[in-house]
Order: C-alpha cells, then sequence, then structure tokens
C-alpha cells in the first residue's frame, strides 16, 4: 500500500474500524500529512485552471497580499533532488567541519546544489511567473527573492507540501511571501501589538511569557490562570518578620567535581541525605515589612563572617510552568556594587524527599558554589570561608540568560562597575525594570522575538514589513525556534555563558534568518553548540550521539527526524504548538496527545494502534490505551540534571541507599524527545549502563511502556 493511498482528508478524525480491515503506516517510516492547523500545508494549489496546458503560472505577493513580489525566483524543488538519505547525528550537527549544512535545509540546500536544472521562473512586475513545462514526479514549490530583495523572505505558504505533476499543469497559484523588517526597525513592546491584535491575547498564558516573574508583582500582560502550580514552591517562603522563623534549608558537603550543585541541600534535619559538613543555612522567607521574598545564607562554618547573614532579594522566579522553577537574585548591599542578577536554588516540581539521589528530591542546590569565597589557604572548609558575590561578568542572567527571554534584547555595559548587562524593550505593561533607563522592561518573550522588531509595521500596518513564519519555509520557520531552542554558543567575547544567537557585533538573529546564516554569523564555532557526554565533557547529548539530554535542545532533536526531512510534507514546530494558546491542551499543543486516537497524531497519520504495535513489537503494549507519545517521544532529556518520575524498577523502593537506588531504578525524565524515533534498549546510553544513568527510552519508562522487559525482572 502506498504513502497516497492513506492520505486523510483535512480535518479528519481517526474513525475505527473492525480489525480485519485496519490499515495502518508506520510513524517513523515516510510521512503521509495532510490538513495541519495553522499553515497552508495541507491546502491544494489555489486558483482556477489555466490555459497553460503542461505549464504552471500564478503570482508571488507580500505578506500585505496587495502588491505582487519582482524578481523573484519560482523553483519546483523535485522530492528525488533532496538529499534524504543522510542521517543526522549530534555530531555532524554541531562538530567542524560541520558537513550537516550540506543537507541541513532541505529545500535551499537542493537549490543552492542544483537550482539552475530545476523548473523555474522569475516573477514580472506584477509578481506573475509562468513555468512552461511541469515534467514528471513530485516538487516542492519554493520562492527565493532577488537578491537585492530585503523586503520579503524566502520560502512561501505553498512551500511546505509537495506536489504532483499533475496537480500542477494546467494551473494557477497565488504564493505569498512573509515581509522582512529593515535592518532600521526597533522593538515596541508587546502592548503596542495587542492593541491592534487583541485576539492574540491568550499568548500572556503560555511559558513563554511567564518564564520569568517578580514573585511579588507579576506583570500586567501575565496570565496565570491556567497554570495553578505556579506559586506551589512559594508557599515554602512564610510571610514573617525575621528570617530564622522562614523555612530552614541545610547546605554542605562540597563537591568541586559536580557541576552547578557543588553542594548537598536538604531540608534541616532530614537525615535520608547525610551532610557530613554544613557550610551554611538558607532560609527562605517572605518579609512581612516590605513583601519581598528573600533568601538568606548564614555562615555555619565562619560564625565571624562579616557578610553572615547576605539577605538576597528575589527578584525573578524562573519557570515554574513547564517544570522546575528557580529564583533569580541580585546583590545585597555589602556584598558588591553591581546590577547583575544571579540565578540561584531550584525546586523541583516532580521532586520527592524519599528518593536519595540528590538531584531527584525536591530542593537542589543551584550555583551556592558562586556565593561563597574560600579563605585561609583557599580550600573549601576552611575557618576563613566568607559569602561573596559572584565575580563581575561571570553567570549574571544578563549575560547568561537574556538574549533568550528579553524582547528587543541589547547589550551593553555598566561604566561604574564594568558589568556586561542587558536592556529590553520599554513597554508599560512590562514585568520588571531590568536596564539602565527608569521605564518597565519586556523581560519575557513577547511577540517580536517571534515576528520580528515591529516599529516599521505599527508606522504602516498596510505595508507590511514584519515577519509572518507560516509564510517562511518550514527550514526558516524552525530557525525561529531553533535560535534558542538549541543550546547553541553565539559571540560573547570574555563574558561567560552567552547561549543564544549573537553576532560577533553583538546583534540577535532576527526571524526568518536562514540554518545556514545562524551558523555561520551567529554561532562562535568555538563553541559550536553541544558535545555528546564523556570525560572532560558538557553532558548534553546522550553517548548514541542522537538524543539530548538536557533543556532548550528541541530544535537540535528535531533536525535530525523524518518530520523536518522528508519528500511528503516538511513540519515545523507550530504544526502541533499553538503559539498564541489558543488551545485547551497541555503545552499549547493542536490536539490532546493524551489521547490515544488524538487528531495531533492521527489527522497527520493514518494508523491504527494495535496492529502496528504489533508489527513493530511484537506485543500491543497497553492496547487502544497507548499514546503515540509512550514509544516516539520518551522523556529523554533532562532539567539541570533533575530527572522526573520513576520508571522500571528492578526492586522496589524504598532502598538503602543513594547508591542501590542508581543500580535498580530507571527514571523518566520531565522533556520528550523530539527525534521521534523509537530508542530501544540496545541503546548503547542504555545496555550495559546502570539504570540510574542510563538515557530513558520506552522500555524503561513507567509502567515499562511496553511491557518487553522480561530480563528486568521485579524482586
Amino acid at each position: 500500500m502506498s504513502v497516497s493511498d492513506v492520505h486523510r482528508p483535512p480535518g479528519a478524525g481517526r474513525t475505527r474500524r473492525p480489525a480485519g480491515d485496519r490499515r495502518f503506516v508506520a510513524l517513523s517510516g515516510v510521512l503521509a500529512l495532510l490538513g495541519c492547523a495553522g499553515v497552508a500545508l495541507g491546502a491544494a494549489p489555489s486558483g482556477q485552471a489555466s490555459s497553460g496546458g503542461d505549464g504552471f503560472s500564478g503570482r508571488v505577493t507580500g505578506g500585505s497580499g496587495a502588491s505582487g513580489v519582482r524578481g523573484a525566483t519560482v523553483h519546483l524543488v523535485p522530492v528525488d533532488g533532496m538529499d534524504l538519505s543522510s542521517n543526522m547525528t549530534a555530531s555532524s550537527i554541531y562538530l567542524a567541519p560541520y558537513p550537516a549544512e550540506a543537507f541541513d535545509e532541505p529545500l535551499e540546500d537542493a537549490i543552492r546544489g542544483a537550482g539552475d536544472d530545476f523548473p523555474r521562473a522569475t516573477t514580472d512586475a506584477n509578481g506573475a511567473f509562468t513555468i512552461d513545462l511541469v515534467p514528471d514526479g513530485r516538487f516542492f514549490i519554493h520562492v527565493t527573492p532577488a537578491a537585492a530583495d530585503a523586503e520579503h523572505l524566502p520560502g512561501g505558504d505553498q512551500s511546505r507540501r509537495s506536489h504532483a505533476a499533475e496537480d500542477l499543469r494546467g494551473r494557477e497559484m497565488t504564493i505569498r511571501l512573509s515581509d522582512n523588517p529593515s535592518p532600521a526597525a526597533r522593538a515596541v513592546g508587546s502592548s503596542r501589538c495587542l492593541e491592534c491584535h487583541a485576539e492574540q491575547e491568550h499568548w500572556a498564558q503560555t511559558a513563554h511569557k511567564l518564564g520569568w516573574t517578580p514573585p511579588h508583582a507579576p506583570g500586567a500582560l501575565q496570565d496565570f490562570s491556567r497554570h495553578p502550580e505556579w506559586g506551589a514552591a512559594l508557599a515554602s517562603f512564610p510571610a514573617v518578620g525575621d528570617y530564622t522563623r522562614g523555612t530552614r534549608l541545610e547546605l554542605g558537603d562540597y563537591d568541586a567535581t559536580r557541576g552547578d550543585d557543588k553542594f548537598k541541600l536538604r531540608v534541616a534535619g532530614d537525615a535520608r541525605l547525610p551532610i557530613t559538613t554544613t557550610f551554611a543555612d538558607v532560609y527562605l522567607w517572605r518579609s512581612t515589612s516590605d513583601q519581598r521574598f528573600y533568601i538568606t545564607l548564614v555562615n555555619r562554618l565562619n560564625p565571624q563572617d562579616p557578610n553572615s547573614p547576605a539577605h538576597l532579594p528575589i527578584e525573578l522566579v524562573y519557570g515554574g510552568v513547564v517544570h522546575d522553577q528557580r529564583y533569580i537574585v541580585s546583590v545585597p548591599r555589602g556584598l558588591g556594587d553591581r546590577q547583575g542578577w544571579y540565578t540561584l536554588l531550584r525546586y523541583n516540581s516532580s521532586g520527592r524527599d524519599e528518593r536519595l539521589n540528590r538531584t531527584r528530591r525536591v530542593w537542589h542546590d543551584y550555583k551556592f558554589w558562586m556565593w561563597w569565597s574560600a579563605g585561609g589557604d583557599g580550600a573549601y572548609g576552611s575557618a576563613d570561608d566568607v559569602l561573596a558575590a559572584p565575580p563581575i561578568n561571570n553567570n549574571a542572567i544578563q549575560t547568561m540568560c537574556a538574549g533568550c527571554h528579553f524582547t528587543g534584547w541589547e547589550r551593553y555595559q555598566d561604566a561604574a562597575s564594568g558589568q556586561v548587562l542587558a536592556r529590553a524593550v520599554d513597554d508599560p505593561a512590562g514585568e520588571a525594570n531590568i536596564d539602565d533607563d527608569p521605564a518597565m522592561d519586556e523581560i519575557n518573550i513577547g511577540c517580536e522575538n517571534c515576528h520580528g522588531p515591529g516599529s516599521e509595521h505599527v508606522a504602516n500596518p498596510a505595508s507590511g514589513r514584519i515577519v509572518s513564519p507560516q509564510d517562511l519555509s518550514a527550514e526558516r520557520a524552525s530557525v525561529v525556534c531553533g535560535r534558542c531552542h538549541d543550546r547553541r554558543q553565539g559571540y560573547g567575547g570574555p563574558y561567560v555563558g552567552y547561549t543564544q544567537a549573537v553576532s560577533e557585533t553583538g546583534e540577535m538573529a532576527r526571524p526568518g534568518v536562514s540554518r545556514h546564516e545562524l551558523l555561520t554569523r551567529y554561532t562562535d564555532p568555538v563553541k559550536k553548540g553541544p558535545t555528546m557526554a564523556g570525560p572532560g565533557r558538557e553532558n548534553n547529548i546522550w553517548p548514541d550521539d542522537v538524543h539530548s539530554t538536557q533543556p532548550h535542545q528541541q530544535y537540535s532533536d528535531f533536525l535530525k527526524s523524518t518530520m523536518y526531512r522528508n519528500d511528503r510534507i516538511l513540519v515545523t514546530c507550530s504544526d502541533c504548538h499553538e503559539m498564541h494558546a489558543t488551545t485547551p491542551y497541555a503545552r499549547f499543543l493542536r490536539g490532546d496527545a493524551e489521547d490515544p486516537n488524538s487528531a495531533l497524531c492521527q489527522r497527520c497519520h493514518v494508523v491504527d494502534l494495535l496492529p502496528h504495535m504489533q508489527t513493530k513489537a511484537g506485543a500491543t503494549m497497553k492496547g487502544e490505551m497507548t499514546r503515540c507519545i509512550d514509544c516516539h517521544m520518551p522523556g529523554t532529556a533532562n532539567t539541570g540534571g533533575i530527572a522526573g518520575d520513576y520508571g522500571r524498577m528492578l526492586h522496589t523502593p524504598p532502598y538503602a541507599n543513594a547508591a542501590e537506588e542508581e543500580a535498580n531504578a530507571y527514571w523518566e525524565s520531565p522533556i520528550n524527545s523530539h527525534v521521534f524515533d523509537v530508542p530501544r534498549k540496545t541503546n548503547v546510553a542504555v545496555d550495559g549502563v546502570p539504570p540510574g544513568r542510563a538515557m530513558p527510552i520506552p522500555y524503561t519508562a513507567a509502567c515499562g511502556t511496553c511491557h518487553l522487559v522480561d530480563e528486568l525482572p521485579y524482586r
């Protein structure tokens, strides 16, 4: 049965048929995808039949649709002219000489390599074009603006789906390109955007907008109505007049070999996590005098420490809507004169204190070592140890994080302290004032992070001059998200922590850039991206060289999937996620991932679960209750080393100690793989690896999911 035999009409749900009449297409095979919501991917060729016979004609317009685009090249890219055979790995994506760059942009790479041989035409002054002959085959329709045209971006709203030649011959089609703000355009803030686009106000409920929040005074455009869990951790910050009446944690047993959790951290007196040497008490509280939240450090090693107690004001809460929650603090007077803010302490929403592994408990050390200065002989634990602020230009959020969080990001250097900081766009409904002017700033991801700076669009809405991701090619639309969901390192000079796409001249990559430009202009080749787990390496990719271990890498995983590169339809992030939050589902998906018959998957793949699972795995798993994501999106990645829930266990807990727990318990990580493959227990990151260190796969997830685990019996 061919893929075309099982195309589903746009909008159709899954219809149950008698078992003997069921057909299926493997999810991991070539996509048979139609009618994806939110984009023009499922649309049949538009327009009327023309008199062109075997030709294909039409018109290319800008985003407003009013005027034609002159001098653009319309290519029919044959699917057999695309490189679909090469397998991408983390090494091919991130390591020199970057061989994936020859085929990681399905359409633009094909055009660069052989575009002169493809059927093509150039638009006239009115945007009209005619390709006289459409040869046999299947084709993607891609439009490349003229070299001198800086007002439009490549792709077009008809570029995502391939068409059979017979569907194109004798037809006319209108193709819409995304506009492109000029280099002079500047951000105006989301409040200004919503004046005309009030229907997009639901975006205020997304994790993009709720990422950074002043806990004492959320921003006017932050809507937590769908996230009642956000404030759960703040219940541990009681409103008291004396910090000693707050929640007390204990910090101890410094270990320089660990990453950002060099200390053990526990609720005071919890013997389940032994601490030999306590360095400091950590108090969580909210002052009744000023209503601010604080993390107070009290030096237990050195009671004579002149900086103890140190009351660190919490300026922002980081997260809590999706996974864990962290706290962004400023430096109190007496510890240093600077404006930079720093991330400290971690609350694990899926953690449990009965777990013996320190990273899987409720409270978890995160960068406390940066607030500790070793005295005397320099050894941690000496009697002279004192509390101190982090070094200038090291790990402040303005350099570590702001590029991917701020709207209208711009770097500057504070003249008084020499610290590198960042500005965000002024917005009266902004969340905080974080830069060198008195106005409130939009310090979260606003409209212009995805649509480009809006000053020109606001000045003349009819002219367009704003990015429409749905009119970009899928590969460029994916880069809109991939600028931050890739753990890519931009240029940061001597300053630690630039984890976003920043050029050598300090410019952020704007939406609409190609992946090629992202790599060559906005990525520091010395710090290309994640490396595989191993001695002396960052632990960002599992040893299989495919699956990510850390957050913010969904784009790099997605590049390796057949959804990204295939001969039927080129999928992008917004085909599954509704970016403006108008759906009722988790992560604002376009369908319910918890429903095995959800249109999220079944609108694009005609799959009958039982025969599919029997064929692929020799078992029917959980029967009709098995979700697609159980196998195709296992939680392979953690956030900051924190695993989520217990998976398959060899022994039934409780365990005697952390080592026994690691040897007997597999884990489900909280961040789902976006490779969409089904990693097996023979994977190098699983086979022969202690369960607590193994990559989560379907066979070790909760309840075994796949039940093919006879060699892993319970005792």
